[in-house]
Parts: C-alpha cells; sequence; structure tokens
C-alpha cells in the first residue's frame, strides 16, 4: 500500500477554545480527487487549512508524505503543498502576472531569479485558467471570478504535488465552474496530482471526485466513492435533505434532486 500524500491521526482543530474537527482521522491517497462535503459549520474548511499548516491541530498530528507536517520547514511545505483558500487580500495595484509570479517563489529559494523554467510555468498557470489576455491586468480592476481564477493560477504555479482548494467554485460563472473542474481532473490524470478540494454542490462533487467525505459536527459522517456517499440516507443525516437519487445522464454518476 502506497504512503498517503496526507493523513490527519485523531485529529482535533478549531478557532482558540473551539473544537470545529473532533477526533478525525483521515487518509489521502496519491493522484486522487477528493471532496469534502458537509453543511455550513461542519468542519470541512477547518479540516483543510489545518491539512495545510495554516491552522495548528488542537490535538493529534498531519503527516505530509509519511513525515509530520509539523516538523516540516515552511519552505518545503510549500514546494509541495499548493492552498488556495477561501479568501484573499488583493495586493494594491498587482498584476495578475505579479500574483502569479508569487507562487514561483517557494522554489526559487533565497536571492534566486526568476528563470526560464520560472516563466513556463507562469505562462502554463495563466493558459490553464484562461487569463493570458489578462496578465497584465490589476488584480483590483477585475470581477470577482477573474480574481478567484488568478488565485488558481497562483497556486498551480507552485507545480506542488498536492492541491488544496476552499471552495474554489466561489463567484465562477457555470462556465468557468465547468473548465475549472475539468481542470482538476486534467491535473489529477496527466499531472499526477493529489487534489482535496471543499465543495458546497453535492452533483459537482459527485461528478469530478473520485472520494466525497461528508462531514457533520466535526465528525466524518460518509466516506467513499460518489455512489457510496450520495445517498438518500446520507444526505437526510447529513443535510437534513430529502432527496432522490438518480444516474447522471451523461457520466453515469449518482445525481441527487431535492423532492
Amino acid at each position: 500500500m502506497s504512503t498517503p500524500a496526507l493523513a490527519a491521526r485523531h485529529l482535533d482543530a478549531g478557532h482558540g477554545r473551539t473544537v470545529v474537527v473532533d477526533d478525525l482521522t483521515l487518509e489521502v491517497a496519491p493522484r486522487t480527487v477528493t471532496a469534502l462535503v458537509g453543511p455550513n459549520g461542519s468542519g470541512k474548511s477547518t479540516l483543510l487549512m489545518t491539512l495545510a499548516r495554516v491552522l495548528r491541530p488542537q490535538a493529534g498530528e498531519v503527516l505530509l508524505d509519511g513525515s509530520p507536517l509539523a516538523r516540516t520547514s515552511s519552505v518545503e511545505v510549500a514546494r509541495r503543498l499548493g492552498v488556495l483558500p477561501q479568501s484573499a487580500v488583493v495586493p494594491t495595484g498587482a498584476t495578475v502576472r505579479e500574483v502569479v509570479e508569487q507562487g514561483r517563489y517557494p522554489q526559487l529559494g533565497a536571492w534566486a531569479m526568476l528563470r526560464r523554467r520560472d516563466d513556463t510555468a507562469m505562462r502554463r498557470a495563466l493558459e490553464l485558467t484562461g487569463l493570458t489576455a489578462l496578465a497584465d491586468r490589476r488584480l483590483d480592476s477585475l470581477s470577482g471570478g477573474e480574481r478567484q481564477r488568478a488565485w488558481i493560477a497562483m497556486t498551480l504555479a507552485q507545480e506542488t504535488g498536492i492541491l488544496l482548494l476552499d471552495e474554489p467554485t466561489t463567484y465562477l460563472d457555470v462556465r468557468h465552474q465547468i473548465d475549472l473542474m475539468n481542470l482538476v481532473e486534467h491535473l489529477r490524470d496527466d499531472h499526477a496530482m493529489t487534489v482535496v478540494m471543499v465543495l458546497h454542490d453535492l452533483n459537482q462533487a459527485a461528478r469530478h471526485a473520485d472520494r466525497i467525505v461528508a462531514l457533520r459536527g466535526g465528525r466524518v459522517r460518509a466516506d467513499g466513492p460518489p455512489r457510496a456517499v450520495l445517498t438518500p440516507t446520507v444526505l437526510r443525516e447529513v443535510f437534513d435533505v430529502d432527496a432522490v437519487v438518480v444516474d447522471d445522464p451523461v457520466t453515469g454518476r449518482p445525481l441527487f434532486v431535492s423532492r
């Protein structure tokens, strides 16, 4: 059995003295797409930010490729793990290209200059997110969806093996949501990346993820492939939703419709 790309062991996490994630154990296999779902306040984003070392565990530990995350240097974490939080601060006057360039800094080391490989990585990130034509525009002049794509491009420019995405489809219109989710699959299939993302759209999660982890009250209530998790029973117990589940006519994956 291969070493998990990320793992949580008996994890308690939260803010201050408040415990949001309670005694949670989880393993994320390499080269898979995992969707964290659950109602508001269920612990999805808290779990993701603890896996990213943005939040420090209150108990338990996180492992990155089998090694304790807490004992891994910040530079090494940034080289191996890319993170897109829910909201990011827009640098005053920064262009899209300058924001994407920040994604290369963990790979450069102290005092290093951008080189051809960095230019290639940034160009690819702009192309993948459809931002090439906007590269010289100021970020604060863009729409919310365009800004979101710029942050995604910065994360892709890091060229890490693991991506953690917190509600990545926020602010995106339907066309760009589809493009982003297809990009996630492309990164897994063609670049052997591991992706963990928080999603609110359950049908989106079922269509694009290999695995869905449903949380409620800071605990895992269901975990497995989409067909095992997107069931009337789980939808009722986790989301308080009365629904039927049918086969998606395009993908054959489960699709829920509320009653």
